[in-house]
């Protein structure tokens, strides 16, 4: 429960960060995981059956997000979307987990989610950025 409290702690500061001092991708970006995080929260498994066989509609979610990190990616002038879509990537290639042998549930589960944390620290400092290059007079803040 304690790490759940501190991700939405954590996701709510980078994100409130990214609308009111990101430019256009940080906001698009925050906005995806925003509502990627509580698609996931809504359509995961019973706690009894978590993580027991591929959670489809997550990994949909998260494909979706991939799709959105992708589009940024290609649209922006920017290079740190690029971290972003491969660890969304990797998010992804995790739900692949059930079907190795003798993989723990907990294990996946850890595993899909563990790349959220170094996806917001790159967002945040993203973000820090683009607020420094705003404030010095260059557009891209890079």
């Amino acid at each position: 429960m304690i790490r759940q409290l501190i991700y939405g702690a954590l996701m709510w500061a980078v994100c409130l960060y990214a609308f009111f001092r990101g430019g256009w991708a940080e906001r698009v970006i925050a906005g995806g995981i925003l509502v990627a995080t509580y698609l996931t929260v809504l359509l995961l498994s019973p706690l009894a059956t978590r993580f027991q066989v591929v959670e489809l509609p997550v990994m949909l979610v998260d494909t979706v997000l991939l799709c959105v990190l992708v589009a940024v990616s290609l649209t922006s002038e920017k290079f740190w979307p690029l971290w972003l879509t491969a660890m969304q990537g990797l998010t992804i290639l995790s739900h692949l987990a059930p079907y190795v042998p003798h993989v723990l549930p907990w294990a996946y589960g850890n595993a899909v989610a563990v790349w959220i944390y170094p996806m917001l620290l790159i967002l945040a400092i993203a973000v820090h950025r683009h607020h420094l290059g705003t404030r010095a007079g260059t557009s891209s803040g890079d």
